[in-house]
């Protein structure tokens, strides 16, 4: 952890991020919402596959991460994952767990999630947490879907669609900018903030960042299932 300079009266807290919108606009709650004005962000943590060197959730390569981690002015801390069994890592809790004890050893005792009204993913994030001595931080939870949306795209932020279910999304979305006419006309039963998987996005740039993190679009490939558009930077 390179030494970050904490104001006074703060805690602590490490961002868990895939990159996307939910967690951006978590952080940007966290570091202006006065409801969470005890709390200092002090770097993002996000999970990589050691196969295929990208992140697990969104498969973004590790420099299009690292752009938008200096955008926002916070370190980067990548844990690598490499017993994948199906959609799911076996080290996961392991690997998680390690790291968050040496979060305690350094004295940051609090994680940040962009989590919002999923209560099975909660419960499972705070038994992992209770374990190893940190506690949860969920700027968004309880808010409907409509209002994180309508927020996010309030304040500025612009995020692009990378990731799609291709059972539940034409792949026609990968690479769209998410704006409120695609919000308001996505099939029925799609959820607004894709909470059930249906689509996964990547935070460009809004008033956090320092400059936008420029990107082309690469190939199209998919997982058998899941359906992705390869994000490279220009």
């Amino acid at each position: 952890m390179k030494n970050v300079r904490l104001q006074p009266q703060k805690q602590p807290v490490m961002v868990a991020t895939s990159g996307g919108k939910d967690a951006t606009l978590a952080l940007h709650r966290l570091r202006h919402d006065a409801r969470f004005a005890e709390y200092q962000p002090i770097g993002l943590m996000t999970m990589f596959d050691a196969n295929t060197g990208r992140s697990t959730a969104h498969h973004i390569r590790q420099n299009v991460l690292q752009a938008q981690a200096d955008a926002l002015g916070l370190e980067l801390h990548i844990l690598t994952l490499e017993d994948k069994r199906g959609h799911a890592y076996a080290d996961y809790d392991d690997k998680v767990g390690q790291f968050y004890q040496e979060l305690v050893q350094q004295g940051i005792n609090h994680v940040m999630y962009g989590d919002i009204h999923l209560e099975d993913v909660k419960a499972y994030r705070d038994n992992l947490n209770q374990r190893h001595g940190v506690q949860g931080v969920y700027p968004l939870w309880g808010a409907t879907t409509q209002q994180v949306t309508d927020e996010f795209l309030d304040l500025g932020y612009k995020t692009t669609i990378v990731a799609v279910d291709g059972t539940r999304l034409s792949s026609d979305y990968l690479g769209q900018i998410i704006d409120t006419q695609l919000l308001d006309n996505l099939p029925e039963g799609i959820d607004r903030c894709a909470e059930y998987g249906e689509y996964h996005t990547f935070c460009l740039d809004g008033p956090m960042f320092t400059k936008a993190v420029e990107i082309r679009q690469g190939e199209l490939w998919t997982d058998g299932r899941n359906n992705y558009v390869d994000l490279l930077l220009r």
